[in-house]
């Protein structure tokens, strides 16, 4: 009977660990657009729930023109979100070595987010689109 018990609370907090992770206002894919040299680049990003931390992934990147390919990356993790703001650390690759960073996530509407960070003395601010 202990181990039916066990078993159950188990499936409950599998499926309460599921819901959250797909009401979470950050799930899914987002678009950011980058401009160097006069020439734009689009990346995508998407937010996942692995063993029930929030994590971001690169997972593709195209030109203006469209042509890409998929590019699986870390981009921020240990995420805390609650409401409309949180934190995590922002990975930047600068002459081939990974940075972490605390960035401030801040989602403006459902479809629209801010990742601002501040790395070496500047301040920057990016801005995600959500993909349908």
């Amino acid at each position: 009977m202990k181990v039916l018990r066990g078993i159950t609370a188990l499936a409950v907090w599998i499926s309460i660990t599921t819901l959250a992770a797909q009401n979470n206002p950050l799930s899914g894919n987002w678009e950011a657009e980058y401009e160097e040299n006069n020439e734009k680049s689009y990346v995508t990003y998407e937010f996942r729930n692995e063993n029930g931390k929030l994590t971001c992934y690169t997972n593709y990147i195209k030109d203006e023109k469209g042509r890409g390919e998929k590019y699986e990356s870390l981009a921020i993790k240990d995420i805390l979100f609650e409401g409309e703001e949180g934190t995590g650390k922002f990975i930047l690759v600068y002459e081939g070595k990974n940075y972490e960073v605390r960035a401030n996530l801040t989602l403006r509407d459902s479809n629209t987010l801010i990742i601002s960070y501040s790395v070496w003395g500047y301040s920057d601010s990016e801005t995600w689109k959500r993909l349908k």
